[in-house]
């Protein structure tokens, strides 16, 4: 192949190297303004590295985020760093029967890994928690939790259906109820809260955050206006 910088090959290569150093120009300026703002938060009293922390939190999945703060509770607690287990300060803040098992198994979804299961013993019957590959938790009642005579173990809980649609990054036409309604489905699909499909200055924007708050659970995660 002829290189040479005079032939065809040669300025399509300056061609490809050019496009690749435009590309990191604007990654490096990317950083600086990052390091700029977080410059300004410094300066405002508020901690960088913290800042850095929520941003990588909201980028999770909610399945994944859970999964991650009960590993960490459960270390913490090990080492006696933490003075309550884990699952029972969880129960506790619950402020319900723990005799109803469908309130323990609810509470007990955190703690299924990634693509494995648990069993419980709950209102006299054994129930199996199985998490699946995106993350999702099914419950299906046993006869018994423990295998039987044979050794043999009941069948896992088929994983449920999704769609299989591409992702799209347009702006759903929706009004501000349908905002709410579209926030609460993606926490359901265990996407991110960084996964707004509402531009920034939409109002749409706070009610569809408000929304996948409201399925998590959760609050503080942003004003409930246009503005995240």
């Amino acid at each position: 192949m002829n290189v040479g910088r005079n032939t065809a090959v040669g300025k399509e290569l300056i061609s490809i190297i050019e496009r690749v150093e435009s590309v990191m120009a604007a990654k490096q300026t990317m950083s600086d303004d990052i390091a700029a703002i977080l410059a300004e938060a410094k300066f405002r009293g508020f901690v960088p590295k913290a800042i850095r922390h929520v941003i990588k939190v909201r980028a999770m999945k909610p399945h994944d985020r859970q999964e991650s703060e009960a590993i960490i509770a459960t270390y913490m607690h090990a080492i006696g760093e933490e003075s309550e287990a884990p699952l029972f300060r969880h129960v506790n803040q619950m402020a319900v029967d723990i005799a109803s098992r469908d309130q323990v198994a609810e509470a007990m979804k955190r703690f299924v890994p990634s693509n494995g299961s648990i069993i419980i013993e709950a209102g006299g019957k054994g129930v199996k928690l199985t998490r699946d590959g995106d993350g999702e938790v099914t419950s299906r009642d046993l006869a018994t939790p423990w295998p039987d005579a044979s050794g043999a173990r009941p069948a896992a809980a088929p994983a449920p259906k999704r769609g299989s649609g591409s992702k799209s990054t347009e702006v759903p036409e929706t009004d501000d109820a349908g905002a709410e309604a579209l926030g609460r489905e993606a926490f359901k699909a265990n996407e991110p809260v960084i996964r707004n499909p509402f531009p920034f200055g939409d109002s749409r924007r706070g009610r569809w955050d408000a929304g996948w708050r409201a399925e998590s659970g959760t609050d503080g995660m942003g004003p409930d206006n246009g503005d995240d």
